[in-house]
């Protein structure tokens, strides 16, 4: 007899040093989190491996918990977590015990409970970001992306690295290119991500083939991505239409971003700011919020001088002015922090297999082609963040301001084989504005 898990369920399950066994469980349809402990927490990852009936019972009895199946299976049917013909959906006040917590609806909370009950986090392998290929339908003034290069990942590769990934913790899969739904296998690995291994997903695209293959976007809607990025540089259709370099774009992005709303996807709206659109994501960010959409904004500028896109970046007055009305949002680190956590609890796999600690530092650690996973965080992880700590930049952290930097050190140059930026040229022109904007406002907390 089969036991079916429904689309919109995501789950992992961890061994820690706290609890042999505990499950994080999150319903995307109803935005609902739940956390399993110990023996139920092993039942459900057993159930939801198998998804066989007969193999379960061999489960509990083999572990002697063959008295609580029947309550768990009719609790969690009950709640929408299995779906299953002849299991009975009454709940008996007996098995509210085996749903150990229902958490709030918040995402945020459920993410620090997470954190909270693994306490080791960095040792964990979270997240991975996909870059299935550098082609894109649009022609962004603003892109950083090659334009030569052609690289493209297939199915059995981004399948090897999710498989890996998940042995060494992986909770959350990213998608994006270039623009990731032109790639061939792009919905096979979407789908293998959350059909076969429930993982957690997030689609970062353009919305533009969304737009012109119905079925695709449907394809997408059935399978219930956690969050679906998507950009969206002005309400005026002429600025985004402008910046983008394709008639017509922004109306796709809008239809694209309603229609998700309307199938209760969850969709963030991100509206990086550039000389083109400065000022634009007070708007967007009504529209964002008008129809239940999160919100990102940010003013990070990636340099291409093969690209040409200068001209995009925001100057550091634009940047100022930025600050001074976003700034609350940021933090200044302290001076021992570890420039990030990329490499250990997170890596970037891009098109041509090389192996990123994060989506903003292109500093290959190894091509996958090559190297493992594990090989990459057990040796070269460590000798990079032995060297990657911020009071080893060479050409950071001499000024008060640095302290309240916000970016990673790609955007500087710490020697002259690693970084090809000038001293000064991006990093630290966004840090002093940054650093302006914090003490005019300290200085007078009226400012507005």
């Amino acid at each position: 007899m089969h036991i079916e898990i429904p689309p919109y369920i995501t789950s992992k399950t961890y061994s820690t040093s706290k609890i042999s066994s505990v499950s994080f469980i999150t319903d995307l349809k109803n935005n609902i989190h739940y956390v399993l402990l110990g023996d139920t927490s092993k039942l459900w990852s057993f159930i939801i491996n198998s998804q066989d009936y007969n193999e379960v019972l061999n489960f509990v009895k083999e572990h002697n918990i063959q008295n609580v199946l029947n309550l768990f299976l009719s609790e969690l049917k009950f709640r929408g977590l299995i779906e299953s013909d002849f299991v009975k959906a009454s709940l008996d006040s007996r098995s509210i015990k085996y749903i150990i917590n229902e958490q709030s609806s918040n995402a945020n909370t459920f993410l620090k409970y997470k954190q909270y009950m693994l306490g080791e986090k960095l040792k964990i392998l979270y997240s991975i970001r996909l870059s299935l290929n550098y082609t894109c339908n649009l022609n962004c003034k603003q892109c950083c992306n090659p334009k030569d290069l052609y690289s493209e990942m297939t199915f059995e590769q981004a399948k090897a690295v999710i498989d890996e990934a998940i042995d060494l913790g992986l909770n959350v899969v990213s998608i994006s290119g270039g623009e990731c739904t032109l790639n061939k296998d792009f919905l096979k690995i979407a789908q293998y991500v959350r059909r076969s291994k429930f993982l957690e997903l997030a689609i970062l695209t353009n919305a533009q083939k969304l737009y012109d293959d119905e079925e695709l976007l449907n394809n997408i809607i059935n399978i219930y991505p956690s969050i679906v990025q998507i950009s969206l540089y002005s309400m005026d259709p002429d600025i985004h239409d402008n910046l983008t370099g394709t008639k017509g774009s922004h109306y796709k992005t809008i239809a694209v971003i309603k229609k998700l709303r309307e199938h209760n996807i969850k969709v963030t709206i991100s509206c990086i700011q550039f000389s083109y659109n400065k000022g634009s994501y007070v708007e967007v960010k009504k529209f964002a919020d008008s129809i239940g959409c999160d919100f990102i904004t940010d003013c990070k500028f990636i340099y291409n001088i093969d690209n040409k896109n200068l001209n995009a970046k925001l100057s550091e007055e634009d940047i100022f002015q930025y600050y001074l009305k976003t700034i609350n949002v940021h933090k200044p680190r302290s001076k021992d922090d570890i420039v990030c956590s990329g490499g250990i609890d997170r890596f970037e796999i891009m098109p041509n297999m090389d192996i990123n600690p994060c989506t903003y530092f292109y500093y290959p650690l190894g091509n996958y082609n090559k190297v493992s996973l594990k090989e990459v965080r057990e040796t070269t992880v460590k000798e990079f963040h032995k060297i990657f700590k911020k009071e080893n930049l060479k050409d950071c952290y001499k000024y008060e301001y640095c302290k309240y930097c916000m970016r990673c050190p790609k955007y500087c140059k710490s020697s002259e084989k690693d970084f090809f930026l000038k001293k000064n040229e991006i990093l630290c022109e966004d840090a002093k504005a940054y650093y302006s904007a914090l003490k005019k406002i300290q200085a007078n907390k009226n400012y507005s």
